[in-house]
């Protein structure tokens, strides 16, 4: 484990919410396009979401639909994968400064995979389930 310079304080709890911020994200990434390339995997994801206002029905706004599921999801993978970092990293000292370009490089990595086409190539075989 390396110590920042000048850091008296763990900088663990920094880096799990560094990390669990990623896996959300992944989580909300994965969940969005394997529902938006397999219809029966989209009916699953919309009735893990079914619990949040919105997410069904007819209003002036309409409904977010399996939206809903793929925000359960990651809010889940989020919060859980938080929980269990941060107490197994709360009295860690790991570098915050390679953790943020780790994480970063793979939000960016992940956001690019909501892009339809470069989607269509990373999850074409989703067609297959």
């Amino acid at each position: 484990m390396q110590r920042e310079m000048g850091s008296d304080r763990p900088t663990g709890p920094i880096v799990a919410t560094l990390i669990a911020i990623v896996l959300g994200a992944f989580a909300l990434m994965v969940s969005d396009q394997m529902a938006n390339h397999s219809k029966g995997i989209e009916a699953w994801v919309y009735s893990l979401g079914k619990w949040m206002p919105g997410s069904t029905g007819s209003g002036p706004s309409g409904a977010i639909g399996p939206y809903a599921g793929k925000e359960t999801i990651a809010l889940v993978v989020w919060l859980g994968s938080w929980a269990i970092l941060f107490g197994a990293m709360r009295n860690a000292t790991p570098g915050v400064a390679k953790w943020a370009r780790i994480s970063i490089i793979a939000l960016v990595i992940i956001a690019l995979n909501f892009i339809d086409p470069v989607a269509d190539f990373t999850f074409g075989w989703v067609n297959w389930l």
